[in-house]
C-alpha cells in the first residue's frame, strides 16, 4: 500500500513538473510583437487598456470591438481599419483579458465590459459614437446602448451570439471549469493545449472562415500571441467564458432600445437574426455570403463597404 501511494505521489510530481516546464517553454518562446505607432493606453479601474486610434479627428467616431475571446484583439480589424479611417475617427480596443491589455485574475462578467465601453466613450472619445461589435461582444454593446443611449449612435453587430446562448446561466459545472482553468500549473497547461497553434488553426479553418484557403498564417500567429501574451493569463477570461459569466439575458433590453441596430451575418445564421428581430422589429439586417464568423477578416472589402454605408 505504501509503495502504491509513493508511486502515485512520484508520478503526480513528475507530471506536474512536466506541465510546468511546458508552460515555461511556451511563455519564454513567445516572440514579442512589434509595438504599433497607433497604440495608446487608457487606465480604467487599475487596468491598462490598450487601444489604437486612426483617422481624422473631425470625422464621426467609430468604436470597433473584437470578439470576446482571449485569442482575439483589436487586430481582428486589421484588414478594414485603414479603409474605415478614411471616413471615420476609428478607435479599436483590446478588451480586458485580451491582446495587449491587462489580464488580471478576476471573474470577467458582462457588466464589466458594459461599464468599460461607456467610460471609454465618455472619457476618451468624448462624443456620440458608432459601435461595431463582433460575435460575443455584441451582447455587452447592446446593454451599453440600453443603459447609455445618448452616448451611442448606430450599433452594428457582426454575427452576434444567439440569444439562446446568452441566456445560459452560471452553473456549478461551469464554476468547476473556471476553477480548473484558474489552477496555476494544471489550468495553465490545459489552457495552453486549447490555445495551441494547431487548435487555433483548426478554429479558423472550421469555425471562423468559410474557405480555409483564406486563412493566413500571420492571422493564426497573431491569435496565438494574443492568447499567450502576459504569461497565458488569458486563461482567467477563458474560465469566465466557460462558466457563462460573460453571458447576459438581453431579451428584456432589446425591445426598449431606440437606437438604430444593424446585424451583419452570413445566410446560415438567419435563425439568430430572426431571434433578435422577434424582440425588436426595428433591427436592420444585412446578409453577406462566402464567410462564417469573421467576415471582417475573410471578406474585408465587403464588410468595410457595409459599415461605411450604414454609418454615413
Amino acid at each position: 500500500m505504501k509503495k502504491t501511494v509513493k508511486k502515485i505521489i512520484t508520478s503526480s510530481a513528475l507530471l506536474l513538473t512536466g506541465m510546468h516546464f511546458i508552460n515555461q517553454y511556451i511563455d519564454t518562446s513567445l516572440t514579442p510583437a512589434s509595438p504599433s505607432k497607433n497604440d495608446k493606453s487608457y487606465t480604467w479601474k487599475d487596468m491598462n487598456i490598450n487601444y489604437a486610434e486612426k483617422g481624422d479627428l473631425s470625422s464621426a467616431p467609430l468604436l470597433l470591438l473584437h470578439n470576446l475571446q482571449p485569442s482575439f484583439s483589436k487586430e481582428e480589424w486589421c484588414r478594414i481599419d485603414n479603409e474605415l479611417s478614411k471616413y471615420f475617427h476609428v478607435f479599436e480596443l483590446d478588451l480586458p483579458g485580451c491582446g495587449k491589455s491587462d489580464k488580471p485574475n478576476i471573474t470577467y462578467i458582462n457588466y464589466m465590459f458594459v461599464q468599460l465601453i461607456s467610460d471609454f466613450i465618455k472619457e476618451v472619445i468624448q462624443e456620440k459614437t458608432h459601435i461595431c461589435a463582433s460575435a460575443l461582444s455584441g451582447s455587452f454593446s447592446l446593454m451599453a446602448v440600453r443603459m447609455n443611449p445618448a452616448l451611442i449612435d448606430k450599433l452594428i453587430l457582426i454575427n452576434p451570439s444567439s440569444i439562446s446562448e446568452l441566456v445560459k446561466p452560471v452553473t456549478s459545472t461551469g464554476k468547476l471549469k473556471e476553477n480548473i482553468a484558474n489552477l496555476p500549473v494544471i489550468g495553465t497547461f490545459l489552457y495552453n493545449c486549447v490555445m495551441s497553434k494547431s487548435s487555433l488553426e483548426d478554429d479558423y479553418k472550421y469555425i471562423y472562415f468559410y474557405n480555409d484557403k483564406n486563412v493566413l498564417s500571420n492571422t493564426v500567429d497573431i491569435s496565438y500571441y494574443n492568447a499567450h501574451f502576459h504569461h497565458s493569463n488569458g486563461k482567467y477570461l477563458y474560465g469566465s467564458i466557460l462558466a457563462n459569466y460573460t453571458n447576459i439575458n438581453i431579451i428584456h433590453a432589446l425591445p426598449l432600445i431606440k437606437n438604430d441596430i444593424y446585424i451583419i451575418s452570413n445566410g446560415k445564421r438567419t435563425p439568430v437574426t430572426q431571434e433578435y428581430k422577434k424582440y425588436n422589429e426595428r433591427i436592420h439586417t444585412v446578409c453577406v455570403s462566402n464567410c462564417r464568423l469573421l467576415p471582417q477578416l475573410e471578406i474585408p472589402e465587403t464588410i468595410a463597404n457595409k459599415i461605411i454605408h450604414i454609418c454615413s
